[in-house]
């Protein structure tokens, strides 16, 4: 794309960047939310030189993010600047999603689907936190226009190669379970290439091992310390024991080991403000929890997988309704177990079935026309449902969602402009 034209698009997106910046300072807090003192505590971590200590090492999820928190927290500079550059990394992904649209289609409707995906209400709301979502946009649709310029080229261009790894293994770090994604996708074009050897696929094949490559210090880091091959989460267990929970007043999401230990003490304030009484949750699960305390955090992973397949095995279709309850958390954001539902679960909800339903309505037109359409776009939607896949079955909710948002938008923003051709007509009788 011509400079003259990115600067164009920059001038067309800059209204989102303003709202983005005006959310910031609007809606920031100085105490920490969820998920943000973890990343601080990684974060700080960086800034004296090292992740995780090496006698009880808890990876809780990958450097990425904390890696961009490091410098404002080794300078102490205040969060307002972080967030700021959550609102910029936003920007620059949307600019990306522009620029991708505008490989493949020149239709005066793409700013349309861009403004469509930069008021996303969910991804806005992370904006003012310091979580990994906006950094997690950024990566991804920098690798979906590098990607799409690595397909759409006939030769091997390595740099755009290059480039598409460089994303996808800094996806990876941010969101770890992209790992499981990459290594699934080796295995599926691994089948589709002992039928269909082209082009696309070889170069799927290079952008996958150049990511993989990518992240191998941090993997050899993570073996470092765990003795684990391609081990870089130790909270997917209890993730998992949660999901498996018998108990038929429980759904399936994830509770802190806190919100379990101490949910039957009446003064207790839950982690979350949205939950109710939690001394049933804590009757469950608190001796199982109390069992596994001494042991390290490599060690409780261990157990708890251990007991959450014992849970799958012995309560086959209470684990088959807490996948249907993750299936509706990953999309609608409900139900949850324990929890007072509010007005807040229509701002995924809302968002995320106008999503999905013109994404489904797109899909026979993509069926009809699928001989002729790109390699691509279909490749990573393929990737992305692979991910989904992967939540559904882990720790589904609408958070986890948001990153699905500009794959199914570039999806159906292609049928919409490029496959079917809709023409309105004034006339008279």
């Amino acid at each position: 794309m011509h400079k003259p034209l990115i600067l164009q698009n920059i001038i067309r997106l800059l209204p989102l960047l303003v709202v983005y910046i005006a959310v910031v300072f609007i809606f920031s807090s100085n105490d920490f939310f969820g998920d943000e003192s973890r990343h601080y505590h990684y974060a700080l971590n960086i800034s004296q030189g090292f992740y995780e200590n090496a006698d009880n090492p808890s990876f809780r999820n990958g450097p990425g993010y904390p890696m961009i928190l490091a410098p404002f927290v080794a300078l102490d500079m205040g969060f307002i600047g972080a967030k700021l550059v959550n609102a910029l990394l936003l920007f620059l992904a949307l600019v990306y999603f522009k620029k991708t649209i505008d490989l493949f289609t020149k239709s005066r409707f793409s700013l349309v689907f861009v403004y469509m995906l930069g008021l996303y209400p969910p991804i806005i709301r992370y904006v003012p936190l310091l979580y990994s979502e906006p950094l997690a946009y950024f990566t991804f649709c920098g690798l979906v226009y590098h990607y799409c310029k690595v397909c759409l080229t006939k030769q091997f261009d390595w740099k755009q190669i290059a480039i598409a790894s460089v994303y996808l293994g800094f996806l990876v770090l941010t969101k770890i379970i992209y790992l499981q994604v990459i290594l699934a996708s080796f295995f599926i074009l691994g089948v589709v290439s002992v039928w269909k050897r082209n082009h696309e696929t070889k170069k799927s094949i290079l952008v996958l091992c150049g990511g993989f490559l990518f992240i191998t210090p941090y993997l050899f880091y993570a073996y470092s310390l765990t003795g684990k091959m391609l081990y870089v989460g130790t909270g997917g267990g209890e993730i998992l024991y949660h999901r498996s929970t018998p108990f038929e007043n429980e759904l399936g999401n994830w509770f802190s080991e806190e919100d379990v230990l101490n949910g039957q003490d009446p003064n207790y304030k839950p982690s979350s403000k949205v939950y109710r009484d939690l001394s049933e949750l804590s009757k469950n699960h608190r001796d199982f929890y109390l069992s596994i305390g001494p042991m390290s955090h490599i060690e409780r992973d261990s157990a708890f997988k251990a007991a959450a397949i014992e849970n799958m095995k012995a309560h086959p279709l209470k684990y088959l309704k807490n996948t249907v309850a993750n299936v509706g958390r990953f999309t609608l954001h409900y139900p949850f177990s324990y929890r007072s539902q509010n007005l807040n679960t229509y701002g995924f909800m809302l968002p995320n079935v106008f999503l999905i339903f013109l994404w489904m309505l797109s899909l026979y037109p993509f069926f009809v026309a699928r001989k002729n359409f790109p390699f691509a776009i279909q490749a990573l939607m393929v990737f992305s449902l692979i991910y989904a896949g992967g939540i559904i079955l882990l720790d589904g909710r609408a958070r986890n969602f948001v990153i699905m948002a500009p794959m199914l938008i570039l999806f159906f923003s292609y049928v919409y402009t490029r496959v079917l051709k809709i023409e309105i007509n004034f006339g008279t009788n």
